[in-house]
């Protein structure tokens, strides 16, 4: 698909590279930083600052195996450096892999996606994960910048006047609702909403909000809610918003039809999440209340899902597939991102509200997007691989959707909905942790042999593939970071918001207990965590806290109950007690250091992954190597020391944050 075409359809209607990559800090790369010439739906803002990342930081010796921290301060590099100072800090959304020279180029989508896909989100939760102030002159210019962007009836409101982009042919899906309640197309507007554009930000506004208590959120959130009762159309139980965007001061047509399929979820599904998430922060019950009836549209009359929860193929679908590709016949799919993201959405509403229907609802469904296992549609549960298109063969997956599939399979599992940890580990261990980019030699490898190009407008080639090192890939296949053009930057903001929720629950407490569920390595306030895997079935946890509990999840090929599973505490031995998949430890004191250990084993399988049949090795649940590798950035290229090596340290530098986000 052609994620740009409808994008702008759908609105109008390691650390090693990071210390490569600070010597590229955006003001040193000669770029312009004079004031851009947007125009903005208004200029005059309130006053906010950005509060200090307090906490403590501190050197480690740890295994040098996958350290989500270390793949959040690769986030932050790419959040943060593929910013135009030209244009007050703007994304370049779309990143062309496939060329020579590899460029950045500014288009429509920009802002869209860096509100909409969670840029804004995003980074502040890195910022706890890290304590890096990499770039940090942006956590004050994008707020600023959004802010500027808030009209004075409530909404978001995109400029389309001074920016370094391409205005999109035509009207696009609905058309510009203006204050007649008719549509147009958009020759005359120069400012556009959406209710598409308002889920994040209202998610954005209350994650401010949480983190630094200023009213200006609160009241702007508030002010958004209320302009979004007016607009919505309601039909009984359920409200929903047409296709289309909206000028200032617009209204829909009375007669505004609901839209249907990925119509509907693009311009309804995403609000339920940020809805939510004020009310969470805010304690605004009307908010709670738009969101509920928003999913009773979703759920029941979108056309998006069946009572099953499976995705069902719209006309909308069909419009957005793209050349090549024929769904005239096809039932059962459509686009994955899509679903999931509403999926994700329509969580935070029932954990917020309480509604155990809708919460089974999500789990039903997520259990049948990744329950295609062996089907047409290529998914693979082993590594975590899920297709931009729930369409037979096709061959691509979006960084987007192998985010949003963690993301659920995290929060599902620590609401206690349901057990996905295993899921979780096998994911982030393999397809979503070569999602991200790493490394950019390859891609110069990969590039030069092509013809040079000329640079086209509103795009730049210096230093490209260094600045996009933490992001997401847009299109990869089973053994491919790049099967299309490269990267879309949605798969970014989407990816790093995933980083953090692994992070957040990899570990969960209370008062008497410290539970640990991914065996990765990870630290925090109770605890250090140290993983040997996949080198050697080995986990070390450093106690910092008197624990009255410490429960510790076995990896799925452990079957419960066995004494495979040997533990110690401060080198004595001690017999643990099974609770389910998790051994129970009891009392541990500050100081005192857990071991547990387990036998592991290499295996060699077959796996289709999309259209296509591999040889995967894997030591654990870890691929360690994949056969055919892949011809332009090959996925597991780096990890056969892992199979067969012995493990190294590394040092690294630790942050604990005094106050996290609960998100």
């Amino acid at each position: 698909m052609n994620r740009r075409r409808f994008v702008r359809s759908s609105l109008l209607g390691a650390v090693g590279v990071l210390n490569v990559s600070r010597k590229l800090h955006l003001r040193a790369l000669g770029l312009p930083s004079a004031p851009s010439q947007i125009q903005y739906i208004r200029n005059e803002i309130p006053s906010f600052a950005v509060p200090p990342l307090r906490g403590k930081t501190y050197d480690d010796l740890v295994p040098d195996t996958l350290d989500i921290a270390g793949r959040a301060k690769l986030g932050v590099h790419a959040l943060t450096a593929v910013t135009d100072p030209g244009a007050d800090d703007q994304i370049y959304w779309a990143v062309d892999l496939r060329r020579n020279p590899v460029i950045m180029q500014h288009q429509f989508d920009d802002y869209d996606v860096q509100v909409v896909e969670g840029f804004l989100e995003a980074l502040p939760l890195l910022r706890v994960v890290t304590g890096s102030n990499l770039n940090d002159y942006i956590d004050e210019h994008w707020p600023r910048n959004f802010l500027r962007c808030l009209g004075p009836d409530g909404l978001f409101y995109l400029p389309l006047v001074g920016g370094p982009w391409d205005l999109p042919p035509g009207q696009g899906s609905g058309g510009v609702w203006g204050s007649n309640g008719t549509t147009t197309g958009n020759s005359s507007v120069t400012q556009i909403s959406s209710s598409q554009l308002s889920a994040r930000c209202l998610g954005t506004m209350a994650l401010y909000y949480t983190r630094d208590g200023n009213p200006v959120w609160k009241d702007a959130c508030h002010r958004m809610v209320k302009r979004l009762s007016q607009l919505v159309m309601r039909n009984q139980d359920y409200c929903y918003f047409p296709t289309g965007s909206l000028a200032p001061n617009a209204s829909y047509g009375a007669s505004a039809p609901a839209p249907l399929g990925l119509d509907a979820i693009e311009m309804n599904s995403r609000l339920p999440q940020g809805l939510s998430q004020y009310c969470r922060a805010a304690g605004d019950e009307q908010a709670l209340l738009l969101a509920g009836q928003l999913v009773t549209f979703i759920r029941h009359h979108s056309g998006a899902f069946d009572g099953q929860g499976r995705f069902l193929w719209s006309d909308s679908d069909r419009r957005s597939l793209g050349w090549g590709y024929n769904a005239k016949y096809e039932v059962v799919g459509g686009h994955g991102h899509g679903r999931t993201i509403a999926l994700l959405s329509l969580l935070e509403y029932a954990l917020a509200s309480g509604d155990k229907d809708t919460a089974a609802f999500v789990r039903t469904s997520f259990e049948w997007a990744k329950g295609q296992q062996g089907s047409p549609f290529g998914v693979s549960t082993l590594v975590g691989w899920f297709p931009e298109w729930y369409y037979p063969q096709y061959p691509t997956c979006e960084g987007c959707i192998a985010a949003d599939m963690v993301a659920l399979a995290v929060r599902l599992s620590a609401a206690g909905v349901g057990d996905y940890w295993d899921e979780v580990c096998r994911w982030v261990r393999n397809d979503f942790a070569e999602q991200q980019l790493t490394s950019f030699d390859w891609i110069y490898r990969s590039t030069e042999h092509l013809p040079i190009q000329p640079i086209p407008p509103h795009a730049v080639s210096q230093n490209t593939p260094e600045r996009n090192v933490g992001a997401f890939a847009g299109w990869s296949s089973g053994n491919d970071w790049v099967l299309n053009d490269g990267i879309m930057h949605c798969c970014t903001g989407n990816g790093n918001r995933t980083i953090y929720y692994v992070w957040e629950n990899m570990i969960q407490h209370n008062a008497s207990e410290l539970r640990v569920n991914l065996l990765l390595n990870h630290a925090s306030r109770l605890a250090d965590v140290y993983s040997y895997l996949p080198y050697s079935g080995r986990v070390d946890l450093k106690m910092k806290t008197d624990c009255r509990n410490v429960l510790v999840r076995a990896p799925e090929w452990i079957p419960s109950g066995t004494p495979e599973m040997r533990c110690s505490i401060a080198g004595v031995a001690r017999s643990p007690q099974w609770d389910g998949r998790y051994v129970r430890l009891g009392p541990v004191e500050a100081g005192n250091t857990v071991t547990v250990q387990f036998p592991i084993k290499t295996r060699t399988v077959r796996e289709r992954i999309g259209p296509e049949t591999y040889t995967l090795v894997l030591k654990g649940n870890t691929v360690v190597s994949i056969d055919p590798p892949g011809e332009h950035g090959p996925l597991y290229a780096d990890r056969s020391p892992c199979g067969e090596g012995d493990l190294k340290w590394r040092k690294v530098s630790r942050f604990i944050a005094d106050e996290s986000l609960v998100w």
